[in-house]
């Protein structure tokens, strides 16, 4: 059975109907199992946009992943793992829970070498029992060491995080510390002011909360997560080197380093694009919003005339920005971060 996920390059355009809170859910999620993470958390006061964004992450990947999902919370370890080790195909039968425990961790070891990995779906992980949680920690400690593990995947709301961060799952903290928080909109919020900005520049959000401005002067923006960027987001989703913009007179144009994670524009990947006033840059968990009213850039989406977004002048700037030098700050930059 192939593991294959679908990569920036292949990834299916979305319908506008999702929030794009939802669609980055999805990235998140599929970033998980890209690197073989064990667990992925996902939390909202919307019940049914968690529950949407692991439905639409499972049909994205599904028959890649065998998928088991308790249909109902317990406290019971018992009919916990019983409904697990159904959904993966197993009959019910009269057995200890130390015995449901064994089976499923060697069905899980056994997929992983196998590839033929699982996907275990929590949903409203918070209404579980305190004695299920502590047989996922023990799962999660019997799996662990695999190359590629099975993904937990637990949705939920506040209370759910307080759960996680609690003395009784310190076993796993390290492994359920990368969470993805789904705030209850359906339109990224509303960062742009009342008044155009006199000057072009970018607005630094996560969540609702307004992080950073940052003016647009002449020349480039490299944006990343190293001292040296000219905007700094010291995030673990946002790569060292993450993205360059560059302004010139076809306009301002955004291209991705080839980062980890990627960029989108207004929920679609790209490698690079001209930008328009108001499009909103997702790097990570953070969002940038463009905002250059004055600018009147043409509509087609060619290469700006000349070399400027050639590889070897591309590298050329790199190379120069992150001389040791580019790392003092810089006049009216700012290295605000979440």
């Amino acid at each position: 059975m192939t593991t294959d996920i679908p990569t920036r390059d292949t990834e299916m355009a979305e319908p506008a109907t999702l929030s794009w809170r939802i669609l980055e859910a999805v990235r998140y999620l599929e970033q998980c199992r890209r690197t073989s993470r064990l667990f992925a958390v996902v939390t909202g006061e919307a019940r049914g946009e968690v529950r949407l964004a692991a439905d639409r992450f499972l049909e994205r990947t599904v028959p890649a992943l065998r998928v088991a999902r308790p249909p109902a919370p317990s406290d019971s370890s018992h009919v916990f793992l019983e409904a697990i080790l159904v959904d993966l195909g197993f009959e019910p039968f009269e057995s200890t829970s130390d015995d449901l425990l064994r089976l499923l961790t060697v069905v899980l070891r056994q997929g992983s070498e196998q590839q033929d990995p699982v996907c275990i779906v929590i949903d409203q992980a918070q209404e579980y029992g305190p004695r299920v949680f502590e047989t996922l920690c023990e799962l999660a400690r019997n799996v662990a060491d695999l190359a590629r593990p099975p993904l937990l995947l637990l949705t939920g709301n506040a209370a759910l995080l307080r759960v996680l961060d609690s003395r009784g799952m310190a076993a796993v903290a390290v492994l359920t510390r990368q969470r993805f928080e789904l705030a209850a909109v359906t339109a990224p919020p509303a960062v742009a002011p009342e008044v155009p900005p006199a000057t072009p520049e970018l607005v630094l959000s996560l969540g609702q909360d307004v992080v950073q401005r940052f003016p647009l002067g002449q020349g480039r923006v490299l944006i990343g997560r190293g001292p040296h960027c000219d905007l700094c987001i010291r995030s673990r989703f946002v790569s060292r080197q993450h993205a360059l913009l560059i302004r010139n007179n076809d306009g301002d144009w955004l291209l991705d380093l080839k980062s980890t994670n990627g960029t989108s524009i207004n929920s679609r990947t790209m490698s690079r694009r001209r930008l328009r006033h108001g499009d909103v840059i997702s790097i990570g968990n953070h969002r940038l919003q463009y905002l250059n009213p004055a600018g009147r850039w043409p509509q087609r989406e060619g290469v700006p005339a000349g070399d400027q977004l050639s590889e070897t002048v591309v590298m050329r700037s790199l190379l120069a920005m992150s001389a040791p030098e580019a790392s003092v700050a810089k006049p009216g930059s700012s290295t605000s971060v979440a």
